[in-house]
């Protein structure tokens, strides 16, 4: 009995220790603001999108998608004093009960490269004050962001509690 009695202190202590829990309170510093894009697109994000979706941008078929569908934010993630791309997919046809798709990005020489993948809506995109090297932890609904190196790393986050009415 005292064994059991022991392991149950040791699981509950564990499930509340700070560290068990730190990926969910790391505070949130910036709401990236996601807007639709302007009329005409930018070259630069009409080539990543084409790049990115080839067969869906601005295609009529099926899942295919226009411009006026994706929203965009940028930010300097790194403080490098140059604003990383946020683009965000937000079409019904895309759409998981984890938002619609999001691709983050750096430029390079060639353009746009992704470095980080999740899902979000429109206010759902976050970053927090926590730093891996230089770089903003992102949250969205499904995904911690964490820098890796050279991308962003996934991780599935836990759905916070909604709050209860009193």
């Amino acid at each position: 009995m005292r064994i059991h009695a022991a392991l149950v202190t040791a699981l509950l202590w564990a499930a509340s220790s700070p560290l068990a829990h730190a990926q969910d309170d790391s505070p949130l510093a910036a709401l990236v603001a996601l807007q639709p894009l302007p009329d005409p697109t930018p070259p630069d994000i009409d080539a990543v999108l084409k790049a990115q979706w080839p067969a869906y941008y601005r295609s009529t078929g099926d899942l295919g998608f226009g411009p006026e569908q994706v929203r965009a934010g940028r930010i300097d993630l790194d403080r490098d004093g140059k604003a990383e791309l946020f683009l965000l997919l937000d079409s019904p046809d895309w759409v998981t009960d984890s938002g619609g798709p999001l691709m983050v990005a750096r430029w390079t020489d060639q353009g746009w490269a992704p470095v980080g993948w999740s899902y979000a809506g429109p206010e759902e995109v976050f970053l927090t004050v926590e730093r891996v090297g230089e770089w903003s932890t992102i949250r969205t609904p499904a995904y911690w962001l964490r820098w890796a190196g050279k991308a962003y790393r996934a991780t599935p986050r836990a759905i916070e509690a909604s709050p209860r009415a009193e």
